[in-house]
């Protein structure tokens, strides 16, 4: 398997697939995973479980029901709400740098994090949207056009935050993002996947529908 490339050093099908059109689960073999899904009709999927969905690890996105459930009450197990999502306590002086959080959550915060300001009120069905506050810009990580506002201190065990660059929070919470967990749109349940599109991913589980063929990838 070795190589000088990045890509992957096997095609699909190599290390096995499995077929269904019928509305039951495909789990992979053990050690390994769903590494993609092929559609061969126009489908829409019920399960589609990522490898790993718990706090402590990867965030990847899930098929979810998020209808009327706010970002800040999220159980952080998905790609919407970084690691942590904070409620900040209102704050309109200009200039100022460290701010207090909703509870004493510091001692889960890590020095560092690239962090959103974002409104506590959005919904993970997009009702209302996540917006993004202007003060805290999307981190672009290198680079001559890098930015972005990150964590510069926390007291372990209290509700204070220090970051990077001023923010003037209201009504609004911080996001707080790793190596592993983003911020987004995550919703995909109805999602209709049209037929020929081959998806890429890392599930533990998919289930289809009935009389709608899809083809799973095993990988490692």
């Amino acid at each position: 398997m070795g190589q000088n490339s990045t890509d992957v050093a096997y095609g699909f099908g190599q290390m096995g697939s499995a077929y269904s059109d019928l509305a039951q689960t495909i789990v992979p073999p053990e050690g390994m995973v769903i590494c993609a899904i092929q559609y061969l009709v126009d489908s829409t999927p019920t399960v589609l479980t990522p490898e790993k969905l718990d706090v402590a690890g990867p965030g990847f996105p899930e098929i979810t029901t998020g209808t009327n459930v706010t970002g800040i009450n999220s159980t952080n197990t998905r790609n919407s709400t970084g690691y942590l999502m904070a409620e900040l306590d209102d704050d309109t002086t200009a200039g100022v740098t460290t701010h207090t959080l909703s509870s004493a959550i510091c001692n889960s915060i890590r020095v560092g994090s690239p962090v959103l300001l974002v409104n506590t009120d959005y919904q993970e069905d997009g009702n209302p949207a996540m917006a993004i506050d202007s003060e805290t810009p999307s981190p672009i990580y290198t680079g001559p056009n890098q930015q972005g506002v990150f964590v510069t201190g926390c007291p372990a065990g209290g509700d204070l935050v220090t970051l990077s660059a001023p923010i003037t929070p209201s009504s609004q919470s911080l996001i707080f993002l790793d190596h592993m967990h983003g911020a987004g749109g995550i919703i995909a349940n109805g999602q209709a996947y049209p037929k020929g599109l081959v998806m890429y991913g890392r599930w533990t589980e998919f289930k289809g529908e009935a009389d709608k063929g899809v083809i799973c990838y095993f990988g490692y």
